[in-house]
């Protein structure tokens, strides 16, 4: 209620400034009506004092003043809501609705061997390391560095949502602007790349994504990167520095847990491990427990529902207790 204060305050001002100056302007006498009075007092004779002296007209307070004052409120509460909803809209962006599992899937075709085939479109430089597989004929993409276009176009990606398909490490160079090199060495792959035409370069990458690395996103600190599959997530936290908090040993007192946005299956960070089987055409994005509270109106509270504790007698499975029955 208090971040509404000003806006009502100034609704109320105003509303009493629109009184006022209502009063003024309907229940003060009116100049024209006391002209015509008085020409008419004149038609019927000039012997009546009282009429030949015109009535001295009362003052009625200008409305210019109070005008401006409701122009001024009307302004001030404006401003307010402006910036109350420029704030959400901040907020709102900060978090903003990732694309559903249809979308993702959406910018990629499913082939056989269980892998995922897109285009991405990077300007140059790329800001890859391309190298050859270590087991098998192709070149992949070995590594992104750090500020560069393809880290730029993953952040567009991942954090602002843009339209298409993000870059991972893993992903193997097929085609370059439309010629194929499935297989091919890295001296091919590298020529086709330096002597392409124009400022940008098309890559159609190959993704396995039953096997391959997962791309992990955390929020609300928003620090991205790429991890093997059953990695230790609290590891993977404290390479990045994604500022998770730990208050206890077991895992149990909800200070590090995380919802993944696409399912919101709730991870205890300090004992869970990237998910084998994710599929990682789509991002594995993890929420804090405010994050969820400010994007999905969703307690902590509400999350535990989803995640059961050991049996402890009158602690799980007791009436007292707002838990799920183990």
């Amino acid at each position: 209620m208090s971040a509404y204060a000003p806006v009502v305050l100034a609704a109320l001002l105003a509303a009493v400034l629109a009184a006022c100056t209502w009063a003024q302007t309907f229940l003060a006498p009116s100049p024209r009506l006391s002209s015509k009075a008085q020409l008419n007092a004149h038609s019927r004779g000039r012997s009546n004092s009282t009429l030949q002296c015109p009535a001295r007209a009362e003052q009625a307070v200008p409305a210019a003043p109070l005008a401006l004052a409701m122009a001024s409120l009307g302004a001030l509460a404006a401003s307010v809501a402006r910036r109350r909803g420029q704030g959400a809209h901040s907020r709102s962006s900060m978090v903003a609705c990732r694309a559903t599992v249809a979308q993702w899937n959406s910018r990629v075709k499913r082939i056989e061997g269980g892998r995922a085939i897109f285009d991405v479109t990077i300007t140059k430089p790329l800001g890859i390391t391309p190298k050859e597989f270590p087991n098998r004929p192709g070149v992949g993409i070995a590594g992104i560095k750090t500020g560069g276009n393809t880290d730029l176009w993953n952040k567009e990606v991942l954090l602002n949502d843009a339209e298409g398909m993000f870059v991972l490490e893993g992903d193997e160079v097929v085609a370059v602007n439309g010629t194929f090199c499935e297989g091919g060495d890295l001296k091919t792959v590298s020529k086709l790349v330096k002597e392409s035409e124009g400022d940008s370069v098309t890559l159609k990458l190959v993704r396995n994504y039953l096997r391959g690395p997962v791309k992990i996103v955390w929020k609300p600190s928003l620090k991205m990167a790429t991890y093997k599959r059953k990695a230790l997530l609290r590891a993977c936290e404290e390479t990045l520095g994604a500022n998770v908090r730990y208050s206890c040993e077991d895992g149990w007192c909800s200070s590090c847990w995380h919802a993944e946005e696409t399912y919101m299956t709730v991870f205890r960070i300090c004992k869970m491990d990237v998910p084998e089987k994710w599929d990682n055409v789509v991002p594995f994005v993890l929420l804090s427990a405010l994050e969820v509270k400010n994007t999905k109106g969703v307690l902590v509270k509400n999350l535990m529902r989803l995640v059961c504790k050991p049996f402890r007698p009158g602690v799980c499975g007791s009436p007292k207790h707002d838990m799920p029955v183990c």
